[in-house]
C-alpha cells in the first residue's frame, strides 16, 4: 500500500487543555455516542477517540490527557505532549481554556502557539463569569494571539450550537503569534544563532531552537530536536550558555507577556476582585477538611444502603417472574433447572446490582465535577506524608471505592516511579463496588436493619467502617513499603485547586451508564458463564430415586465432593466447603461469590438482597448441628474479603501498567497470606473470648 500524500492525509482534531478545564465535558457534548477508548500505540496510556460530524465529512477527534506544560515528567503528560509536538502539520488544535485560571492557562496555550499549531481556542465557565461580575474581551485576546477565542457555558452548552460550524472551519485555525521575548541579551543570542544557521526567523524554528535547550534540561523526546544534527545541536547548546536560558526565565518572561495582554482584556468589578469560597475554609483545613470527608463518605454509604433499595427490589421481582414464568412453561428436569437457576439466577445475580454501582459512581462524578476529588487530595497530602505518599497517591485509593482496574491505571499521573508502584499495590485493599453485593448479603444476613440516633442505618455503618479498614490498611502497607522495598527520596505534590462548578449531570450520567456498561460486558459475562458451571457442578452427578423421579443432592454434587476436599485449610476460619467454592470461584470477579452460594443453597434467584438465600444462610447449620453464620463467622468472612486479592482483572492491569510479572505475583501473594492470617486471629481470638 502506497503511503498517502499530502493533500489525500485526513487531519484529525487534537483536544487540548489544562487539568479540570471541561476538556471531557465538551468531548462528550460534541461526539456524543460516537466514541471509543483504547491505548496509544505502544504505552498504556488511555486515550479518548470519537466522530465529528461537519458540513463536509466526518472527522476524528481526540481528547488527549490535561496537561500543565509541555514538559511532564509523567507517562500520560508525556504522550499529551508528544502527541501536540510530533502532530502531522495538517492536524488541528482546539484548545479549551478555563477562564478563570486565565494566566495558568495561558501559559500552555502559548507554547501550542509558538510550535506552529494550527489552533482555536474555547473558553468555559461563562456562567461562572457572569456570577462573578467578570468580562473579558475575547476580540481583544484575539487580536492579542492572533487566533480566534470563543466563550462557552460548558456546563449547558447553550452558546455551543451557535459556534459549532465556526469551531471546525478550516480557514478558521490559524498559527498565531509569538508573544513574548527572552531578555534582550538572549534575543540578541538567539537571533545570532539563528542567522549562523542561515535560516528563517520562523515561529517553529525559534521554538525548535528554544526545545533543543530545554532538552538537554529535560530530556525531552519531541520532534523539533530531530530537525537538527548532532553538530548543530552541539552548536546551539554552546552559543545558548552564554545567556540564561532556564525554564524559570521562560516562565516569567511569558507569564509578564500574559500579564499585560489580560490587563486590556479583563474586567472585574471591585467587590468580586478576590473571591474566595468560605467552603474551602472548611474543606481545606488540616482538620475540618478531613473530618468532613468521612462524614461525605459515610452519607455516600447510607445513600447506597436506602436509595438502592427500591430499585434493587424493582428489579429482583422482575428477574423472579421471569423464573416462575420459564419454571411453568417447562416441565421439570436439567433443562428447566438449567435455565432458571444457572441462566436467569446468574443474570438476576448481575442486573440487581447495577442501581448500587450507579450510585456510587454518580456520587463520585459529582465529587469530581464540583472540584471537591482535588480538595481532598490536597488535605490528605499531610496525612499521607506521614505514611511516606504524597496527596497524588489519594485520588487513585479513593478512586478504588469504585474500581481498582481505573484506580490503578490513574496512578500514571504520579512521577515518582516507587510512589506509582506503591499505589498500585495498596489500591486494590480500598473497599470497590465488586466487594459491595458480598458485604450487604453478609451484613444483611447477620445485621438486623436497626437504626442508629433513630436515623442512619446499622448496615450502612458497618459497610463504612469496610472502608475505613481498607483506607487504613492500604495506608499503613503503603509505609511497609517505603520503608522497605521502595526506599527512596520523598516525592512532591505540586497542584493548584479547580474552581468550585456545578457538576454537569448529563456529563454525570453519561459517564455512570458508560461504567454501567463496561460492568455489564467485562464482570456481568464471567458471572453469567460461572453461574452456569457452578449449577452444572451443584445440579450432578443426578440420582433417579424409586419412583423413576430426579433425585439432586446438594451435598453429593460435584461442587460438594471439591469443597470438602478443601475444607481443612479453611476451616480454622470459621469456613466450611460452600464458602471455600465461593472463595474461589469470587477470583474471576468478586461480585460471583453472591451467585455461587445461591446456587449452592438452591435458591433459585442470586442476588444479596434475596430474603430466601438469606434465610438458608442464617438455618445452615455444621456437622454438628451449630450454626455456620454466626457474627464470628460472618466478620472473618468480611475481613477475609476486604484483604484478599480475589479479582484476576486487578492483577491483570498490574501486570500491564508495571510490565512485569513479579508486582502482580507480589501483591497476590502479600494479600492473600494478610487475608488468610487476619481472617485467622478474628475466628481464633474470638472463639477464644466465647462469641
Amino acid at each position: 500500500m502506497s503511503k498517502k500524500t499530502e493533500n489525500e492525509y485526513k487531519f484529525k482534531y487534537l483536544l487540548v487543555g489544562n487539568p479540570n478545564c471541561g476538556k471531557s465535558t465538551l468531548f462528550n457534548r460534541l461526539t456524543g455516542l460516537k466514541q471509543k477508548t483504547g491505548n496509544f500505540q505502544g504505552v498504556t496510556v488511555e486515550k479518548k477517540t470519537g466522530l465529528i460530524s461537519t458540513a463536509e465529512t466526518e472527522r476524528e477527534i481526540w481528547d488527549l490527557p490535561g496537561i500543565f506544560s509541555l514538559d511532564g515528567n509523567s507517562e500520560d503528560k508525556k504522550i499529551a505532549s508528544k502527541q501536540i509536538l510530533s502532530r502531522h502539520k495538517e492536524d488541528r488544535i482546539i484548545y479549551i481554556l478555563d477562564s478563570l485560571q486565565l494566566e495558568r492557562s495561558l501559559q500552555l496555550l502559548i507554547s501550542i502557539i509558538d510550535s506552529g499549531a494550527k489552533v482555536q481556542v474555547v473558553l468555559t465557565m461563562k456562567d461562572l463569569l457572569e456570577r462573578r461580575n467578570i468580562s473579558i474581551d475575547t476580540n481583544a485576546l484575539q487580536k492579542a494571539f492572533g487566533v480566534k477565542f470563543y466563550l462557552i457555558n460548558a456546563k449547558s452548552f447553550s452558546d455551543l450550537d451557535s459556534i459549532r460550524e465556526d469551531l471546525f472551519k478550516a480557514e478558521n485555525f490559524q498559527q498565531g503569534k509569538h508573544v513574548w521575548k527572552w531578555e534582550a541579551k538572549e534575543e540578541t543570542i538567539l537571533k545570532k544563532i539563528t542567522k549562523s544557521l542561515e535560516a528563517s526567523e520562523s515561529l517553529e524554528l525559534q521554538f525548535a531552537i528554544n526545545e533543543t535547550i530545554k532538552e538537554s534540561q529535560n530530556d525531552l523526546e519531541i520532534r523539533f530536536s530531530n530537525l537538527f544534527p548532532e553538530q548543530t545541536k552541539k552548536f546551539i547548546l554552546a552559543s545558548a550558555s552564554k545567556g540564561n536560558f532556564s525554564i524559570q526565565s521562560q516562565l516569567i518572561a511569558k507569564s509578564i507577556a500574559i500579564k499585560k495582554i489580560l490587563s486590556a482584556c479583563l474586567s472585574v468589578s471591585g467587590k468580586n476582585q478576590a473571591v474566595i469560597s468560605k467552603a474551602d475554609k472548611i474543606l481545606l483545613h488540616p482538620i475540618y477538611g478531613i473530618l468532613a470527608f468521612f462524614v461525605i463518605m459515610g452519607l455516600v454509604f447510607q445513600f447506597l444502603f436506602s436509595w438502592a433499595e427500591i430499585p434493587m427490589d424493582g428489579i429482583d421481582w422482575i428477574i423472579s417472574q421471569i423464573q416462575t414464568f420459564v419454571s411453568d412453561q417447562l416441565p421439570q428436569g436439567p433443562l428447566a433447572a438449567l435455565l432458571v437457576d444457572g441462566v436467569l439466577g446468574g443474570v438476576g445475580a448481575v442486573l440487581v446490582f447495577i442501581p448500587q454501582i450507579g450510585l456510587l459512581f454518580f456520587f463520585i462524578g459529582i465529587m469530581e465535577e464540583s472540584g471537591y476529588m482535588a480538595r481532598v487530595s490536597f488535605v490528605m497530602d499531610r496525612v499521607m506524608g506521614k505514611f511516606g505518599l504524597s496527596g497524588k497517591s489519594f485520588i487513585p485509593l479513593l478512586s478504588s471505592a469504585a474500581c481498582a482496574v481505573p484506580a490503578i491505571m490513574g496512578a500514571r499521573t504520579i512521577e515518582n516511579k516507587s510512589d506509582r508502584i506503591t499505589t498500585i499495590l495498596i489500591s486494590p485493599l480500598v473497599m470497590c463496588s465488586a466487594r459491595y453485593p458480598v458485604y450487604i448479603l453478609i451484613i444483611g444476613t447477620i445485621f438486623v436493619s436497626e437504626t442508629v440516633f433513630g436515623i442512619f442505618n446499622l448496615q450502612g455503618f458497618m459497610l463504612f467502617f469496610l472502608f475505613l479498614l481498607g483506607l487504613l490498611t492500604s495506608l499503613v502497607f503503603g509505609l511497609l513499603f517505603k520503608k522497605t522495598i521502595f526506599r527512596s527520596s520523598s516525592s512532591y505534590f505540586l497542584m493548584e485547586l479547580p474552581n468550585y462548578k456545578i457538576p454537569s449531570l448529563l456529563s454525570i450520567m453519561q459517564n455512570v451508564l458508560s461504567k454501567i456498561n463496561t460492568f455489564l460486558k467485562n464482570a456481568g459475562q464471567i458471572i453469567l458463564y460461572i453461574s452456569v458451571i457452578l449449577w452444572f457442578l451443584s445440579y450432578y452427578p443426578i440420582q433417579i430415586d424409586q419412583e423413576g423421579g430426579i433425585d439432586t443432592k446438594i451435598t453429593q454434587s460435584y461442587a460438594a465432593s471439591f469443597g470438602k476436599k478443601i475444607e481443612p485449610i479453611i476451616q480454622p476460619l470459621g469456613f466450611d466447603w460452600k464458602i471455600g467454592i465461593s472463595l474461589l470461584t469470587s477470583f474471576a470477579a468478586r461480585e460471583v461469590m453472591v451467585s455461587t452460594l445461591a446456587i449452592l443453597y438452591g435458591v433459585d434467584e442470586a442476588d444479596e438482597e434475596n430474603p430466601s438465600l438469606r434465610e438458608a444462610m442464617r438455618n445452615d447449620t455444621r456437622e454438628d448441628g451449630s450454626k455456620l453464620w454466626t457474627p464470628l463467622t460472618g466478620f472473618s468472612i468480611l475481613v477475609f474479603f476486604a484483604y484478599a486479592s480475589q479479582c484476576m482483572s486487578t492483577l491483570a492491569v498490574v501486570k500491564r501498567e508495571t510490565n512485569s510479572y513479579f508486582w502482580p505475583f507480589f501483591q497476590f501473594t502479600y494479600m492473600t497470606l494478610l487475608a488468610y492470617l487476619s481472617s485467622f486471629f478474628v475466628y481464633q481470638v474470638g472463639g477464644f473470648l466465647g462469641y
